[in-house]
């Protein structure tokens, strides 16, 4: 279902589509302006100056990664020189997802094989359910912006009450923060 429809569907408004579409716009511009364009994120991973990174066999991921899109893992080692020609590609061999997409485990038996991770490791990859996140927030920022009433607290006609839960910047701060905290990183395992 496209998502004009899903905001019809789940704000009841009498809008024209041009208008909500519009509004659905404005929200994604200003989401892609704090978040950048949905899509793969790049993590570096590991700590070039920890000694115990050199040990690693699993690294993992804060946000799994969807396996279904390109997954690009680069090695640098050593990872202080700063050199293209210190970094390599991992072949898809050289390392297996583990844990519905939240562990990576390096491999031996790969064109690149290895025991362990290198000291610095960068990973790019789209994580499990970005869109579909970004697409909640889009509906629920759009509902909001369409329940403001201009700084109403309160409402009643007959036996129906309105009440406004508060600041609408506060409301739609928690909403984008939920974004935020999706960004996510890595963990050392």
């Amino acid at each position: 279902m496209a998502l004009l429809d899903r905001v019809k569907e789940r704000t009841g408004s009498d809008l024209s589509d041009t208008e909500l579409q519009a509004m659905i716009d404005g929200v994604t511009a200003e989401i892609v302006a704090r978040f950048g364009p949905a899509g793969p994120i790049a993590l570096e991973m590991a700590d070039p100056t920890d000694p115990e990174a050199r040990t690693l066999k699993t690294l993992r991921l804060a946000r799994p990664i969807d396996d279904g899109e390109a997954i690009t893992v680069t090695e640098s080692d050593p990872a202080d020189t700063g050199l293209a020609a210190t970094d390599i590609e991992l072949d898809a061999t050289d390392y297996r997802i583990l844990h519905g997409g939240r562990t990576l485990q390096r491999l031996t038996g790969g064109p690149n094989g290895r025991s362990h991770w290198a000291p610095l490791v960068t990973i790019t990859y789209t994580p499990i359910g970005e869109a579909a996140a970004r697409d909640e927030a889009v509906i629920k920022l759009v509902q909001l912006d369409l329940s403001y009433r201009g700084g109403l607290k309160s409402e009643r006609a007959g036996d129906h009450s309105f009440t406004l839960s508060g600041n609408i910047a506060t409301e739609r701060e928690q909403i984008l923060e939920s974004l935020a905290q999706r960004r996510g990183g890595f963990l050392l395992a």
